[in-house]
């Protein structure tokens, strides 16, 4: 759903804080893998896994705001 937004919002010309939220979701996912390599296990929270958790969410929901604006 995340790169379908990113899509989406990435053919209608977006403005330059659109673009950084692309950035920040790309990131975030990024953030998310790594939590899951560096964890000596999955049962506990790691931050770096919060962290992209937390820019997913932010980012998708941003997203979603930008694709209404451009509409």
């Amino acid at each position: 759903m995340l790169a379908l937004l990113i899509f989406l919002v990435g053919m209608r010309s977006p403005e330059t804080w659109a673009l950084w939220t692309m950035c920040i979701a790309t990131l975030s996912r990024y953030l998310i893998a790594i939590g899951m390599i560096v964890s000596p296990t999955l049962e506990r929270p790691h931050p770096l896994r919060a962290l992209g958790a937390m820019g997913t969410y932010l980012a998708g929901f941003a997203l979603c705001v930008a694709l209404l604006l451009s509409v």
